[in-house]
């Protein structure tokens, strides 16, 4: 069974996945393993969830439950993020990410049926 945090994640992607005016995609990070070496993947302390806005700016969306914290290394990403001007959202619901995202100027777009 999904944990809480996954349920908020499946509940934003079905929502925004659909949206022709938005890509968005599940950003993974860890390590696998093979026979002989070990690689590891993504980029330490990333958002859950990448994308690409109608104007091109980068997106990222860190799931959090309710009472949930962000890392160190995940505020040192969004701080990277707000830097270079891409949109980074905590989202504890899937209108976190709609609030967010009209504050952030995408009001027209969100609000698209």
């Amino acid at each position: 069974m999904p944990q809480p945090e996954q349920l908020i994640q499946n509940e934003i992607m079905r929502i925004y996945c659909t949206k022709p005016w938005l890509r968005l995609w599940r950003a993974n990070t860890g390590m696998a393993r093979f026979k002989d070496r070990t690689v590891s993947f993504g980029v330490k302390g990333q958002a859950d969830l990448s994308g690409i806005l109608p104007d091109g700016r980068r997106l990222e969306i860190e799931v959090k439950t309710p009472t949930g914290k962000q890392t160190h290394a995940q505020k040192c990403f969004q701080q990277m993020i707000e830097k270079y001007n891409g949109v980074y959202i905590l989202a504890r619901s899937a209108s976190d990410v709609a609030e967010a995202l009209c504050k952030a100027g995408y009001t027209e777009y969100v609000r698209r049926a």
